[in-house]
């Protein structure tokens, strides 16, 4: 049994990390023994235990957890006994707090109120959702319609930070958990920081809660948006933002930052901001949409003739693909270390 053993303090952060990854033995139970949390794991994690003050506990022998039924299976035992063809019924769905959100095909449209029901009482939800067309426009709004339940407001946890938010008004994509859980370990202590679409908080709040920055500007234009930010700081116990609400180009302070954050698929049309908000020699984050078979030298190629647009020069520049978004398209993000170009 490999058992990892850590304080109860970094407990919260370890197992977001973990769960992301899909580590944490679903079988056994995690357990307090002392000032120690047992946590099981299936294998080794690939990031580094010191940074959690973490270590391998070789003795412990853990129970395992009473045996769950399928809740697949029972979904399909449910679909059957009414009468719903199983072929019509979502195989996956989304999870925000404790709002079920699924999409339909149009064949299953005259089902819809009894297949909410029927996902909102297996998953024990409190709503379910249907998501009818995405995220539309600048605010960033979603499409969705209530099939079962009452209320689309919620509070959802992810690594230890709490999220208060109306899914029906905002957004929150839960296939970002690792970028959102990796960020705060990459900001230096006593850097300040620029987060240009912060929308309830989705960078800013880890990198507040977790990690050592001295100040978060975070900027956000949807007033939904910018209300459960503010409640969110609230909510999660920190100090060092200043919240900000408007356009990023009319609101954010100009030479301020050591890094940038742009977490918006616009964030190309942004980039002058990004570099003005810039004190020197700085990093960006930088997210776009894009074909895969041009990951990444379309991208490194934009984000080079931009440094040297604003007068930097590209000091390093790390590629990642974040998830797949459609079929042949990538949502892709880079760090990208910028510094002054020297004027002749």
């Amino acid at each position: 049994m490999r058992v990892l053993a850590v304080r109860p303090e970094q407990a919260a952060n370890i197992l977001g990390k973990l769960r992301t990854q899909g580590l944490v033995d679903p079988s056994v139970k995690i357990t307090k023994r002392g000032h120690e949390v047992l946590i099981p794991v299936l294998r080794e994690p690939s990031f580094s235990l010191s940074d959690f003050a973490a270590r391998w506990e070789t003795e412990a022998r853990l129970a395992p957890r009473a045996s769950l039924r399928d809740p697949q299976r029972v979904l399909h035992e449910r679909l059957q006994s009414s009468g719903i063809p199983l072929d019509l019924a979502p195989r996956r769905w989304k999870r925000v707090g404790d709002i079920v959100v699924l999409r339909l095909r149009p064949a299953a449209q005259e089902y819809a109120k009894e297949i909410g029901r029927i996902y909102g009482w297996v998953l024990k939800a409190q709503t379910v959702l249907e998501d009818r067309s995405g995220i539309h426009g600048p605010l960033r709004t979603p499409d969705v319609r209530v099939l079962w339940g009452d209320g689309t407001e919620t509070v959802h946890v992810e690594a230890g930070v709490r999220y208060a938010l109306d899914v029906a008004q905002v957004m929150f994509s839960a296939g970002n958990t690792e970028e959102r859980s990796a960020i705060a370990g990459r900001i230096r202590p006593g850097a300040v920081v620029a987060d240009l679409f912060a929308g309830i908080g989705y960078f800013t709040l880890p990198i507040a809660a977790r990690g050592r920055a001295e100040r978060i500007y975070a900027c956000e234009l949807n007033p939904t948006s910018y209300a459960y930010l503010v409640r969110n700081l609230r909510l999660n116990r920190v100090t060092n933002v200043v919240p900000l609400q408007g356009d990023c180009r009319l609101v954010m302070p100009h030479g301020v930052a050591d890094w940038v954050i742009l977490g918006h698929f616009d964030a190309r049309e942004y980039l002058d901001v990004a570099f003005r908000a810039l004190r020197g020699r700085g990093t960006i984050v930088y997210h776009e949409l894009g074909p895969k078979e041009q990951f990444p030298e379309a991208m490194t190629r934009r984000l080079a003739s931009a440094a040297r647009a604003h007068w930097m020069q590209v000091a390093s520049i790390r590629t990642r693909i974040v998830k797949s978004y459609a079929p042949g398209i990538v949502h892709a993000a880079a760090d990208v270390e910028v510094r002054p170009q020297a004027r002749s």
